[in-house]
């Protein structure tokens, strides 16, 4: 609803008047904080794998889940590809847990010092890079551990592929080289376990998956390897609750495998009965589940389709739902991502490149939410999401509390309503397009209180 369309009390009546106390508080905060990471709103964030210029874009969500671009920031650029420049080639991309920092692998080259690169989100979800670092041979995927403990990949044929650990500082910047854990001959994908204990890595080349346990000074400790038999471990995914780890066969066992496996307590893996899974899609190659774990998103390589299945909560058997999102042309569907609600789709074809946002309904059918959004970028790919302040929506700062500094960026956005200069929207708390006494009554309710 646009600002123009509202009928307004005026600015001193009972739904807009600033009670006493509130003044006092204002009084007490002389001006907001200044800008911290991470975004304030919903936010995707794309890496764009482009020869001749790496970059990451980001994009805001309106209302109606379409998605608005933000920024883009270019993290490289040659005239060739013969020309070395580490910072081309933006393939993989992972969010720290707090929001804060955006960590890029890039596969830019055959020189044996690649690199990975740190930028800074803003609250704007607005981009700056803060760190470019040298990574021996290419990081082909990369996650935050947690929000000081990067996981990176070492790929290359020919020699022993390995999961590098880094601590960050954000002081420095800097990254330091905790450890290194031992895999096979191409290992490309990464996956996290919900509690941060346990690391696992998809190797397509002696088809297994590594099993590493997270210590809590950032070493690795491997746990026995999972043989997959005929199949590609292909761009491993872990369920929201822990339980479960899904892998993609590619062209391999026919073209159409999904594996399964039960984690054990011991972060081990056990086969499920009835895998590898069948998928009407062709090469399935990632995936990505629902919010609340009970339908898995599988991407297809060679039919460029995104295909839903809902899973059996006890034995993780994969029934596929009948419904379907058409990408395009072979090659051409890049990630897959959820957040909250909406499923996030990559698509790098030349003629129409950037990011769709689908929406993720019960019964596992992808409607559109608009047309794709340029990500004005080269050949888009991997996709990073954020959603602000789950279960505590009035923590704006995302300092852990609701305190002082929230209060004075309502405040800030007091009586103003969207389309206003200076509108805040995270401050409407009721969703009725304004700021106003209702919200400061919902933030009050919560202040002083840690979030959970």
């Amino acid at each position: 609803m646009n600002a123009s369309t509202k009928t307004r009390p005026p600015y001193r009546g009972a739904r807009w008047a600033v009670p006493g106390v509130v003044m006092v508080f204002l009084m007490l905060v002389a001006t907001p904080p200044g800008a911290r990471g991470q975004a304030r709103t919903k936010a995707a964030f794309l890496a764009n794998n482009g020869n001749l210029e790496g970059s990451v874009s980001s994009y805001r969500f309106n209302a109606d889940g379409s998605l608005v671009f933000v920024d883009k920031v270019i993290t490289g650029q040659r005239e060739s590809i013969y020309d070395y420049e580490p910072g081309c080639n933006a393939y993989c991309l992972s969010i720290s847990p707090n929001g804060r920092y955006l960590a890029v692998g890039h596969a830019s080259s055959d020189d044996p010092i690649q690199q990975i690169t740190i930028l800074q989100v803003a609250p704007d979800a607005t981009l700056s890079v803060v760190l470019e670092y040298p990574a021996p041979d290419t990081p082909m995927d990369i996650e935050w551990i947690n929000d000081r403990t990067l996981a990176a990949l070492r790929t290359e044929l020919g020699i022993t592929n390995q999961v590098v650990m880094y601590d960050f500082d954000p002081a420095g910047p800097t990254l330091t080289e905790i450890d290194r854990g031992d895999c096979n001959t191409f290992t490309t994908s990464l996956a996290v376990h919900p509690s941060r204990k346990y690391l696992y890595a998809g190797d397509s080349m002696v088809n297994a998956v590594y099993v590493f346990a997270i210590n809590t000074d950032g070493t690795l400790t491997p746990l026995p390897t999972t043989y997959t038999g005929a199949t590609y471990p292909l761009g491993v995914v872990v369920s929201p609750d822990g339980s479960k780890l899904y892998a993609f066969g590619g062209i391999s066992s026919g073209g159409h495998a999904v594996l399964g496996y039960h984690i054990q307590p011991d972060g081990t893996l056990v086969a499920m009965a009835g895998s590898p899974f069948y998928s009407p899609g062709t090469s399935p190659k990632d995936g990505t589940f629902s919010a609340d774990g009970s339908i898995l998103y599988v991407g297809h390589g060679t039919d460029a389709t995104v295909r839903s299945f809902g899973i059996d909560e006890q034995t993780g058997a994969l029934t596929y739902t009948g419904h379907m999102f058409d990408v395009g042309i072979q090659g051409s569907l890049g990630d897959l991502r959820v957040l909250n609600s909406y499923l996030l789709v990559s698509d790098n074809y030349y003629d129409e490149t950037g990011l769709y946002s689908l929406d993720a309904a019960g019964d596992g059918s992808m409607p559109a939410n608009g047309p794709i959004v340029d990500s004005q970028g080269i050949g888009p790919r991997e996709i990073a999401t954020w959603p602000p302040n789950i279960g505590c929506p009035a923590d704006f700062d995302a300092d852990g509390e609701v305190g002082l500094s929230d209060l004075a960026l309502m405040l800030s956005s007091y009586a103003l309503c969207e389309g206003d200069a200076g509108y805040f929207p995270p401050a409407d708390l009721d969703f009725d397009d304004c700021v106003d006494l209702a919200d400061l009554a919902a933030l009050l309710a919560a202040y002083g209180q840690g979030c959970p």
